[in-house]
């Protein structure tokens, strides 16, 4: 995901303005217009008081407590309603936290701030609480072509539709050679490649003609296997279609075949979890290695790709076993898929995932369990009722109320 924000940041500690400056850099913030500035929290209050307020405002302050919060009043004064507002502070004290995000203040952070502890804050804050819940998004990629990420992309989906009654949508961005829809024995009625050949007309509308599945749970953009070359795809347009899926559903798994475009290494680096699958050989460990030294230095240490080894036990007799695989990659796979080639195949065979398939084999649970080890949660069942969600603080800048006499 891109943000379009526009961000001031006002520093007073070296580390912090080179974070900033190095904001701009990041894929997910390229389209954000950010001003950095220094002078701290003093200068943000007279610099608003002539000036507009941005989306999302960070200010730094080097004074102590008491110090603080009377430039927050100030600042408070001259800042539109209904901005956010992240404080960098030199107290790391957990009840000055508690103090400070009392006022309505978005976040509260030591000094100095790390260019990830920066992104990580602007994520959590253009995050709205009064909005509907954050739909998640997984990109699913093999190693090297024909480990078997497809295959594992469609069972997610399906365990997370059926098994955690989560509305999921499933892109095959495989556009000419996807199999998404015969996968699930559907026939999609438009090859999903066609809504690329005008960018500008991609909307939830259109997106929706191009939807497979007969469960509103589970919908599928896939191909019916048409042989048409999509040479003139660019980023923003993939970048636009995801996220207006991610408008239309709580959980979007992408299946990103192996091919290395713009497109596609946005679409790996931007996601909310990427999953990397491979299977146990000398060949997919090298581009193992090479895929997650790149995408973990532009996704962070907070967000590092997760790694699904496949048909794991096939190489017992060579004795690379996933242990081998972990030590040689220095990361602990999240899932190790045994070789069972009769089971996929006849469930590929009959349309059906393997949890439709066999009822109670055990890679359901797997699958199920991978699905929750990116982060998702259990969708709710209809009928059942939860309380309502509290916000976690009140807005600081918002409009001010008449007193009651």
């Amino acid at each position: 995901m891109q943000y379009r924000l526009t961000i001031d940041v006002f520093c007073h500690a070296e580390q912090t303005s080179s974070a900033a400056k190095a904001l701009a850099e990041q894929r997910a913030f390229a389209r954000c217009k950010i001003a950095v500035r220094d002078g701290g929290l003093a200068r943000a209050v007279t610099h608003y008081a002539d000036h507009p307020s941005p989306h999302l405002i960070i200010v730094e302050d080097d004074g102590d407590t008491d110090m603080l919060q009377s430039r927050l009043d100030s600042l408070a004064q001259v800042v539109e309603p209904g901005r956010k507002l992240i404080v960098v502070g030199a107290i790391n004290d957990i009840s000055v936290y508690r103090r400070i995000v009392s006022l309505g203040v978005t976040d509260y952070l030591v000094s100095p701030l790390s260019l990830e502890g920066m992104t990580d804050a602007i994520e959590r804050a253009a995050h709205d609480p009064k909005g509907p819940e954050k739909c998640k998004f997984i990109a699913v990629t093999g190693a090297r072509g024909g480990v078997g990420a497809s295959t594992i992309a469609h069972n997610m989906a399906w365990a997370a539709a059926k098994r955690l009654n989560i509305r999921t949508i499933l892109a095959d961005m495989d556009l000419t050679f996807g199999t998404a829809g015969l996968a699930f024995n559907q026939d999609p009625r438009t090859a999903f490649g066609e809504a690329f050949g005008d960018p500008e007309r991609i909307d939830v509308t259109l997106l929706e003609r191009y939807m497979a599945g007969d469960d509103d749970n589970l919908q599928i953009l896939s191909t019916p296997g048409a042989l048409r070359q999509y040479d003139s795809i660019d980023e923003e347009s993939v970048e636009k279609a995801i996220d207006l899926c991610r408008q239309m559903a709580k959980l979007v798994i992408v299946d990103v075949p192996h091919v290395w475009t713009d497109w596609s290494e946005a679409l790996l680096t931007s996601a909310d979890e990427t999953v990397l699958v491979l299977a146990p050989d000398i060949a997919n460990i090298r581009e193992a290695r090479n895929l997650l030294d790149f995408l973990n230095g532009k996704r962070g240490d907070s967000k590092q790709v997760k790694v699904v080894i496949n048909k794991s036990d096939i190489a017992k007799r060579t004795r690379l076993l996933p242990k081998d695989i972990s030590s040689t990659l220095g990361i602990q796979p999240v899932a190790a898929i045994p070789f069972d080639p009769t089971t996929f195949i006849e469930a590929a065979n009959d349309g059906k995932m393997i949890g439709e398939r066999f009822k109670s084999h055990k890679l359901i649970g797997v699958f199920t369990d991978l699905v929750m080890r990116t982060g998702v949660r259990a969708g709710v069942k209809s009928g059942s009722a939860t309380a309502p969600k509290k916000l976690a603080f009140p807005g600081l800048f918002r409009k001010p109320q008449p007193k009651v006499a």
